[in-house]
C-alpha cells in the first residue's frame, strides 16, 4: 500500500484535493491518504486530523489569534509524517504549507514534496521563492503566467491548467444548476457569495444585506451560497428574510444567477466560467489591509482582473465596500448592454488562458509517475 500525506487548509483546497484523490485512486487502487482536508476529501477516504473550518484563516491579525491552534496542528502533522510516505502533497494554503514543507524536508531530506496551486508570491511575499527552491521538489501551477514567472527565477514549475475547467466542462451548466437547486427559470436571481471563511462572512454579508433593501432588487429572488465545510449558521447570525441559503451545490448559485456579489477568491473565477456578471468585494481588518497595501505588488484583488491585467470586473475593496457603491456598480452593469458585452468578451479571453480539460488527471499522473 502506497501512502500519501495530503494537506488542504481551505474549502477551495478541499475541492481540488478531492478531485485529485479521486483521480489518483482511479489510476492506482493500492494507495491511501492521511493528512488534513474537509468534507469532500473525507468522502474520498481521508481521515482528517484537523477541522478545515478551524484552519481557514486570513489576514495578519487573524493568523495571530489562531497561532496556538495552528502550532498544535503542526505538531500532529510532524508526529505523523515519516519516510514511509511516497509524497507529501500540499495544496495552496501557503502560510501553513510552506512552513510544514520546510520542517518536513529538514527532518527527511529524501521525502518528495509536491506543492499543488502556487502561493501568489508574484503578488506579494516574493521572498517565499527561496523556501520553495529549498524545500519543494515540484511546484504545480494553474495559471500559465505563473510558469513563466517561476522560470524567470530558475524554478521548473509544471503548468497543468485550472481545475475549474474540469469541474464545469458541461455545456449547459446553467440548466444543471436550476435542476439541482430546484429553481424557477422564469424568475430572476441575485446570488450573494460572501466568501468561504467566517471572517469574510462577517465583513461582507452585512453590506450585501443592506444593499438588498434598495427597491432595485425587489424583483430578484436572492440566494446565498454557503461554502462547503463552512460551519457557520447564517440564519441565526443574520436577518435573512426572503433570502434562501444554499448549502448543497453552493457554487451552482453562481451559475443560476443573473447577477452576483462575490467575495474575492476562487468564486470569482467560477462566475467567469458561468458567464455570470458580478461585482467583486473584499474587506479585512485594518491591520491586515495596511500590510496588504504596503506589500502587494499587483494592481487588482480579483483573479479575473489579474489574469487580464485590466479592470474588467468592478472591485469594491475595504472602505469602498458600501451598500451605496454595491447598488451603483450593479445598476451600471445591468442597465448597460455595452458593459455586459465587455464582460462576455473578457470572460472568453480568461477561459482561453485556463488550459484544456484533464487538469486533475495531469496532476495525479505527475504525482504517481513523475511525468509532466
Amino acid at each position: 500500500m502506497q501512502k500519501y500525506f495530503i494537506i488542504a487548509g481551505e474549502p477551495s483546497g478541499d475541492l481540488h484535493g478531492s478531485h485529485l484523490m479521486k483521480e489518483m485512486t482511479s489510476m492506482n487502487s493500492n494507495i491511501s491518504f492521511k493528512g488534513i482536508g474537509g468534507p469532500l476529501m473525507s468522502r474520498c477516504g481521508l481521515n482528517s486530523i484537523a477541522s478545515i473550518n478551524d484552519m481557514a484563516v486570513m489576514g495578519f491579525w487573524e493568523v495571530i489569534k489562531k497561532f496556538p491552534f495552528l502550532k498544535s496542528v503542526e505538531k500532529k502533522v510532524l508526529d505523523m509524517v515519516d519516510e514511509s510516505f511516497v509524497s507529501i502533497i500540499l495544496i495552496d494554503y501557503p502560510g501553513f504549507n510552506l512552513h510544514i514543507a520546510k520542517k518536513i524536508k529538514k527532518r527527511f531530506p529524501n521525502i518528495n514534496i509536491v506543492f499543488y496551486i502556487s502561493p501568489q508570491i508574484w503578488a506579494w511575499k516574493e521572498k517565499r521563492i527561496e523556501t520553495i527552491k529549498k524545500y519543494v521538489d515540484k511546484m504545480i501551477v494553474i495559471f500559465d503566467f505563473e510558469k513563466t514567472w517561476y522560470k524567470e527565477r530558475c524554478v521548473d514549475a509544471l503548468f497543468v491548467g485550472h481545475p475549474f475547467v474540469d469541474y464545469y466542462a458541461k455545456k449547459d451548466i446553467k440548466k444543471d444548476a436550476f435542476t439541482k437547486l430546484g429553481l424557477d427559470r422564469q424568475k430572476k436571481y441575485l446570488t450573494l457569495f460572501p466568501g468561504s471563511r467566517v471572517q469574510e462572512i462577517r465583513n461582507h454579508l452585512p453590506v450585501m444585506l443592506q444593499a438588498l433593501k434598495n427597491d432595485f432588487f425587489k424583483d430578484f429572488e436572492v440566494l446565498i451560497g454557503q461554502a462547503h465545510g463552512l460551519d457557520f449558521d447564517l440564519e441565526k447570525r443574520f436577518n435573512l428574510e426572503k433570502v434562501t441559503v444554499v448549502k448543497d451545490f453552493p457554487e451552482l448559485t453562481l451559475a443560476a444567477a443573473d447577477f452576483a456579489w462575490v467575495g474575492s477568491g476562487t468564486s470569482s473565477l467560477e462566475s467567469v466560467i458561468f458567464n455570470t456578471p458580478f461585482v467583486l468585494v473584499y474587506k479585512t481588518s485594518p491591520l491586515s489591509w495596511y500590510f496588504m497595501k504596503k506589500y502587494v505588488k499587483v494592481n487588482y484583488a480579483g483573479m479575473p482582473n489579474i489574469i487580464l491585467d485590466r479592470p474588467l470586473v468592478p472591485e469594491l475593496l475595504q472602505e469602498n465596500l458600501t451598500s451605496v457603491n454595491l447598488i451603483y456598480e450593479t445598476k451600471e452593469i445591468l442597465s448597460n448592454k455595452n458593459k455586459q458585452q465587455s464582460l462576455v468578451d473578457g470572460y472568453a479571453a480568461i477561459k482561453q488562458k485556463l488550459g484544456p480539460t484533464g487538469v486533475s488527471r495531469r496532476v495525479a499522473n505527475y504525482i504517481l509517475h513523475g511525468k509532466d
